[in-house]
């Protein structure tokens, strides 16, 4: 099973060719689209929960082989990303930051064909499940020995992971994308429903 060692992540990413990975962390930013949706319906921005889906479906477009202005839709998911130093945060203001995030590093995936891009998409899904457990169990982070491997073992981190991989084995296997692509959307509607 990965678990957020990166580098093992890595590893698994840096054959795939530039529409895998970034298909990869395509499905990685759909998780988490209707975790920022709920945020922006919290906030009254609909146009953040409009822009976003469409920023997302396009990194899974040029996946696909469409043509799209990655470079201006990446500048706009990362203008999504909140500004940590900024007043008013959030469990859901950090989830959608995640959402933005994943969008743009699932953009520059496709810009670069970088590895280390894809698994920074996947890090904001550990980093989603990392602030879920926090809130729900404990309502800080994670100190001691024991409290990390409860967070481990915990359901909504197991469930990042297996998502994780599962999604690796689909697009080195040769899987549908647009599978994988409905699957995430799925999985976040039902993830969103879990998260506190």
């Amino acid at each position: 099973m990965i678990d957020d060692n990166e580098m093992l992540l890595m590893l698994r990413l840096e054959p795939l060719d530039r529409s895998a990975k970034t298909a990869f962390a395509a499905a990685c930013a759909q998780r988490l689209v209707h975790l920022s949706n709920r945020y922006s319906q919290q906030v009254g921005d609909s146009l953040r929960e409009q822009r976003l889906a469409v920023i997302v479906s396009a990194a899974s477009q040029a996946a696909a082989g469409r043509g799209i202005d990655a470079t201006r839709m990446k500048a706009e998911a990362e203008a999504m990303v909140p500004d940590e130093d900024e007043e008013g945060w959030s469990a859901g203001r950090t989830y959608a930051g995640n959402a933005a995030a994943a969008a743009a590093y699932a953009l520059r995936t496709w810009l670069t064909n970088d590895p280390q891009e894809a698994a920074w998409a996947a890090r904001q899904l550990l980093d989603t499940a990392d602030l879920a457990y926090s809130q729900a169990i404990r309502g800080g982070d994670l100190t001691s020995e024991d409290e990390e491997k409860a967070y481990l073992e915990s359901p909504v981190f197991q469930s990042v992971t297996f998502a994780i991989q599962r999604d690796l084995e689909a697009i080195e296997t040769g899987r549908s994308w647009s599978e994988l692509r409905q699957r995430a959307e799925l999985e976040g509607k039902d993830w969103v429903a879990s998260m506190p």
